[in-house]
């Protein structure tokens, strides 16, 4: 940077002071004053999980033990599990209504959280953002769909979602960053058909506004490992609408991942937190770290094994075997397969 000039402008206590520097070496510039296009990009750090549900056997557990039953085993094998991520992310199923209240009327599979439950997975987990459009999202009606939105402005938390099938400007929120923009839509497929035009249409939008775009889609045939040629025609023109990542969920098990443009597509990453106890494949889940740095993606997968609603790391064994069944489930060229069973995936 020898023989540049610089010249730094501040305005301060009604005066602007300047400082000419003719060798730029010679100086360190006040971060605040250093143009963005000099700037070392800094490392940003996600964490996406799939379903969370927090009621019915899990509110029954979480009621008699607390909510840190739910995560003690994952924090005694790795205390910094939740720390460190600028955003950590589920899917919320179901409605987080004024004192966890379930409304009329009722219904077979119908869940609700209160506000408290909410708090504490940000307070002691580091939750910041929910994706809310899903089929649960409206157990609640849409009273129920009002009070989870105020109350998740209430906790500061964002979210993303419209209630199942909808695309409006519910389903797009930008996180506003200092050095870069994340475009976050939710959409939801489980009862009708999403409006694939509007759908594309709202991620160009996005694309065009924001450093990256992530689309968080429930879709999906429960319990198939499998993802479908529904999924794949829509995750294709969402990508080719300008979506850099995909993350899906609904089918309760973990569907494959696909490489699409050089961009990932994640069919469904599983429950996260739920009581479906009677099956390995529904305990079976998968957890997204991702490091995102001078417009690059390294995805790290992480196997998880989910017992009685408790989560764990899976050990090596439980890995390995998950990460062999998970290639197998996915449609990758054989430049990825070594990556998918190393779990490390770099774009």
């Amino acid at each position: 940077m020898a023989g540049l000039i610089y010249i730094w402008i501040k305005y301060e206590n009604s005066q602007f002071l300047t400082t000419k520097i003719k060798e730029a070496s010679e100086y360190v510039a006040p971060k605040e004053f250093i143009p963005r296009n000099i700037v070392e990009e800094k490392e940003h750090n996600w964490l996406f999980f799939g379903d969370l549900m927090l009621d019915r056997n899990v509110g029954s557990k979480i009621e008699e033990q607390g909510i840190d039953y739910i995560f003690e085993n994952i924090l005694a094998q790795d205390k910094n599990f939740f720390t460190d991520y600028e955003l950590i992310s589920a899917n919320l199923e179901g409605a987080v209504t004024n004192q966890g209240e379930h409304y009329l009327p009722n219904a077979p599979y119908d869940f609700a959280f209160s506000p408290g439950l909410i708090k504490d997975l940000k307070e002691k987990y580091n939750f910041n953002f929910f994706t809310i459009a899903n089929n649960h999202i409206t157990d609640q009606g849409n009273n129920g769909l009002i009070e989870t939105r105020e109350n998740l402005n209430q906790l500061g938390i964002g979210y993303v979602g419209c209630a199942d099938a909808q695309v409006a400007d519910c389903s797009a929120k930008i996180i506003d960053k200092k050095d870069y923009k994340l475009g976050m839509l939710g959409f939801s497929m489980v009862y009708h058909m999403l409006d694939t035009d509007a759908a594309s249409k709202l991620v160009s939008q996005m694309a065009s506004s924001t450093d990256f775009v992530i689309v968080n889609i429930h879709w999906g045939v429960e319990y198939e490992h499998q993802f479908n040629n529904i999924q794949q025609n829509l995750a294709h023109t969402l990508i080719d609408s300008g979506a850099d990542m995909i993350v899906g969920h609904h089918p309760h098990v973990v569907q494959g991942m696909e490489i699409y443009q050089e961009k990932p597509i994640f069919y469904s990453l599983g429950n996260f937190v739920f009581d479906q106890y009677f099956s390995s494949d529904t305990q079976e889940e998968l957890a997204l770290k991702i490091n995102y740095k001078n417009d690059q993606l390294n995805i790290q997968l992480i196997p998880l094994v989910s017992e009685n609603s408790q989560i764990r790391l899976a050990n090596e064994n439980e890995k390995q075997e998950f990460l062999n069944k998970f290639f197998l489930w996915s449609e990758a060229d054989i430049q990825y397969h070594e990556a998918i069973i190393s779990a490390n995936i770099s774009l």
